[in-house]
């Protein structure tokens, strides 16, 4: 086995990776690490062996993940292909409980950082499972991953086995491949609550359906309640609307500005006989000229759902989704019902939970709303979260009631 190359890391991550932070950032420490090493050995302001690295020097903005800050390093990188096996399994044995309660048939068998194993994620979807690489270092592991699958989940058919490299810019983000035909395009159902969803693989970067929002429905079961009125912003192909529409909701209006989405949602409907379709209503357009829309009609919701990308362009300039709430907040309100609840979101983990909620709580102060806080989501049971790792909380929502 050739010698791991040792390097020394910047004291601030060398401070974040003793507190469990398991990325290195690109800065003069890291960029000295050489191109061609797939591991390295990160080394303290002492010059003692710290933790091992995944080295990633393709990607912009991740050097390298921590694998592992046990010593021996070397013992760990020549057996890593049974640590990564390991691994492997004690993630798809967490999920387990999902897969015997049959509830739904979308969420994770593996959550990169979180089950150590930075970088690498694993969907269940009905039958099928799509495997997504955030680092190029794992395609060099592409065949252990799959044995490892294969052995747990026989059932699985290579077919139905898909591969995607998510990339940090839209160059690098690729559409999943079919591990036996790449030119293969897959369209399946699959069920949630209930609820059966269009699934497409293969045909575009996203597939039809939120897997890390699927345990935050079964978390609101108590919010929506049957006979209430609706409101789903931002809705992409429906998943929440129809959900309401299952826990008996009076009314569901679905907003979004994609056509192509709101095609998909009615693909949805359509394939859900049990509900009432009469009670959905589809609104193509943006959300600010819907919800205007939605108040000259006289119209009031019990439940308003917003769920605004983490960026949008008006063709000119991008704007964050944190920087939208404001506005959002003041025209939601002119709609909701008193003692109405705001379920909202924002999902980058570039924005911590604890801003958040000061910027929620600041923007209702300025506009001199009254609400309370009712709930606070996050990510939960197939997506767990890490300590010392605040990316990988990304996705955060609140639940606020109207007083």
């Amino acid at each position: 086995m050739d010698r791991i190359p040792e390097f020394p890391i910047h004291p601030v991550s060398i401070k974040l990776i003793r507190a469990g932070h398991p990325w290195v950032t690109p800065d003069t420490f890291s960029n000295r690490f050489p191109r061609q090493a797939e591991f390295v050995i990160a080394l303290d302001e002492r010059k003692r062996a710290l933790a091992l690295l995944l080295h990633d020097p393709g990607h912009r903005n991740i050097k390298a993940r921590v694998w592992s800050t046990k010593f021996p390093f070397d013992r760990e990188v020549q057996h890593f292909t049974a640590g990564l096996q390991a691994r492997i399994d004690q993630a798809f044995e967490k999920r387990e409980p999902l897969r015997k309660s049959r509830e739904r048939e979308n969420y994770y068998l593996v959550f990169g950082e979180a089950d150590q194993l930075p970088g690498l994620f694993i969907l269940r979807l009905g039958d099928r499972v799509l495997i997504q690489f955030y680092t190029s270092f794992w395609n060099r592991y592409k065949s252990t991953i799959l044995t490892t699958l294969a052995e747990v989940y026989p059932e699985i058919k290579e077919e139905h086995t898909w591969i995607q490299l998510r990339g940090e810019t839209k160059e690098l983000q690729k559409l999943p491949v079919n591990l036996v035909d790449p030119n293969r395009r897959d369209e399946f159902h699959l069920q949630e609550f209930g609820i059966q969803y269009h699934i497409r693989l293969g045909s575009s970067y996203d597939h039809g359906i939120y897997t890390d929002m699927s345990s935050i429905r079964s978390q609101l079961r108590s919010v929506v309640a049957p006979g209430q009125r609706v409101l789903n912003l931002f809705c992409y192909t429906g998943a929440f609307s129809l959900w309401a529409l299952k826990q008996g909701a009076e009314k569901v209006v679905s907003v979004d500005l994609s056509p192509k989405y709101m095609e998909w949602l009615q693909q949805n409907l359509g394939l859900n006989d049990d509900l009432d379709h009469k009670r959905h209503e589809s609104l193509v357009m943006s959300s600010d000229e819907a919800l205007g829309l939605l108040k000259s009609r006289g119209e009031a919701f019990d439940v308003i759902i917003c769920d605004p990308p983490s960026s949008s362009s008006d063709g000119d300039k991008r704007t964050s989704a944190i920087k939208t709430y404001r506005d959002l907040l003041r025209r939601m309100d002119l709609v909701l019902r008193r003692s109405g609840k705001l379920v909202i979101f924002l999902n980058t983990h570039q924005v911590t939970s604890q801003k958040f909620d000061r910027v929620i709580q600041d923007s209702l102060g300025e506009l001199e709303l009254s609400y309370k806080l009712h709930k606070r989501l996050g990510l939960d049971e197939d997506c767990p979260t890490l300590r010392g790792f605040p990316e990988g909380s990304y996705l955060k929502g609140l639940v606020l009631e109207k007083q």
